[in-house]
């Protein structure tokens, strides 16, 4: 009877780990990541209103992936800085944005291909 309960806690410990580890990944730090891109440039930039395609917000140097948020396409996000990225192992560069909920809580560099452009401003009607 103890070998059963035993084995049963030795189950119910792996599993636990293992949903643990699986759930963390997503939002861990990851060293070959930030190590394989180097920044070859960054600049202020003006500000700019963009829905997101698929939320796929990094830190500096891409070293750390945020986790995505179900409202996140629907925010307005902010645009105050660009960089451009060498990334070591593919030898491409690619243009990252830095963006900012409207509200300043969330915040994070977004590659540009994942920006969507928003209207700010409608057009106005002629005057007579």
């Amino acid at each position: 009877m103890k070998t059963v309960k035993l084995g049963l806690l030795v189950v119910l410990l792996v599993a636990g780990v293992g949903l643990t580890m699986s759930t963390a990944a997503a939002d861990q730090y990851s060293a070959r990541r930030a190590t394989s891109v180097k920044v070859v440039w960054r600049q202020p930039m003006r500000s700019h209103v963009y829905h997101l395609k698929r939320d796929a917000r990094y830190s500096r140097h891409l070293r750390v992936r945020y986790a995505p948020k179900r409202d996140a396409k629907r925010v307005a996000w902010i645009s105050d800085a660009h960089e451009k990225v060498y990334d070591r192992y593919t030898k491409k560069a690619a243009i990252y944005y830095h963006v900012r909920e409207r509200h300043g809580h969330r915040s994070g560099w977004v590659w540009r291909g994942y920006l969507h452009e928003k209207v700010a401003r409608p057009a106005t009607a002629p005057t007579v």
